[in-house]
């Protein structure tokens, strides 16, 4: 658990904080069920009006999220990615 300024924000379950972004990768049988969730994830993103970089080929998607603006993990980046968790249950 990382607990991030005056906000609790545990680090959301297959999540690691790497240089101020919250990264995830996810492993695939093909290219397409790597892309059917960055189809996913993208409508989540356009959603939220928060946008991750994802980075996908053969077999993996790797999704990065962080503030901009702020320069840091906030509260919205720990939002998404619970999002993008529920839909990878």
């Amino acid at each position: 658990m990382h607990i991030f300024g005056d906000e609790d924000m545990a680090v959301p379950e297959g999540w690691s904080i790497q240089e101020n972004h919250l990264m995830r990768e996810f492993k695939f049988e093909n290219f397409l069920e790597a892309k059917a969730l960055v189809d996913k994830i993208s409508i989540i993103c356009e959603a939220k009006n928060h946008h991750a970089d994802i980075h996908f080929g053969w077999g993996y998607v790797i999704v990065e999220l962080t503030t901009h603006d702020q320069g840091k993990v906030t509260e919205l980046d720990f939002d998404v990615a619970n999002s993008i968790n529920e839909v990878e249950d």
